[in-house]
């Protein structure tokens, strides 16, 4: 399962992240993110290309989320707060950030435009301090992120269950089979010959 936010624009500057749910080496559910930047701008059709810098791993960048970040990333989004994390592998370095900002936006109120503020998000991932990879996430996003973090955590949770749930049958067998032993020897050595 994934979920998927294009940001393209004019300038070129644009993003586009990939949350997507997927299995670590021990089967259990994890989050990957994929981030890449825009490639190209099609004044003409007003849309932009993503996949050209798909291989170029200067303009993308991928990311695996402890269940941890996942709870803090969605206090973030409840609270409107910050968080921030770090991440490191090999050579490289990368800075987190889920920011809370006040987007402003023209509505229309019967006849009349007003600006109004609404509560928005940035999602900035920096690698080796240089690169960066920016997506503003709107109202509407962020209840879809919180929903698919959500389903993320109900699998991680239902999957470990199954987990302890086999490990403790797996432990009554043994438990019962070592029993079932001793008692066979024990019988034997109670034979009155």
């Amino acid at each position: 399962m994934s979920l998927s936010l294009y940001k393209p624009n004019s300038k070129n500057t644009g993003c586009a992240f990939n949350f997507k749910i997927g299995a670590n080496k021990n089967k259990e559910p994890v989050v990957y993110v994929t981030a890449i930047q825009q490639y190209s701008w099609d004044d003409k059709k007003k849309t932009a290309n993503f996949s050209g810098n798909s291989s170029d791993e200067e303009k993308k960048i991928n990311l695996k989320f402890t269940e941890f970040e996942i709870g803090g990333i969605m206090s973030a989004f409840k609270h409107r707060n910050e968080f921030s994390s770090y991440h490191s592998y090999d050579q490289s370095k990368t800075a987190i950030k889920f920011v809370p900002w006040d987007k402003k936006t023209k509505i229309k109120n019967g006849d009349k435009e007003e600006w109004v503020t609404l509560p928005a998000f940035g999602i900035t991932f920096t690698r080796n301090g240089n690169q960066s990879f920016r997506i503003p996430v709107e109202a509407g996003e962020v209840e879809n992120l919180l929903e698919f973090f959500r389903y993320f955590l109900k699998l991680l949770n239902e999957h470990r269950h199954k987990i302890s749930l086999d490990n403790l049958e797996k432990y009554r067998a043994k438990r019962e089979q070592k029993q079932e032993s001793k008692e066979q020897s024990s019988d034997s050595e109670d034979a009155p010959f």
